[in-house]
């Protein structure tokens, strides 16, 4: 799904202070996994990439986060830059 611009103007200024450079999520796509071995799978083969660029990673899943605030939801987000030549 593509941020609309809209969206992303707002979310420029209100949390980027103006700076485009900081904007990393204008595309996004989900992939579900039954099995966290699959994930992990999943994360390498992305990690070795010659044509990706791993620009932010959130690990929701790890002990020490606090998922009360997020109704005990738990994810992992990748910010990804995609080498398209």
């Amino acid at each position: 799904r593509v941020k609309t611009s809209e969206r992303a103007v707002e979310k420029l200024y209100r949390q980027y202070d103006g700076d485009p450079s900081r904007l990393l999520d204008c595309c996004r796509q989900s992939i579900y996994f039954e099995e966290l071995s699959d994930m992990l799978a999943c994360l390498h083969t992305v990690a070795a990439d010659p044509t990706v660029e791993v620009l932010r990673a959130t690990n929701r899943l790890r002990p020490g986060y606090d998922a009360a605030a997020s109704g005990g939801y738990r994810d992992v987000q990748l910010n990804l830059r995609i080498d398209c030549p």
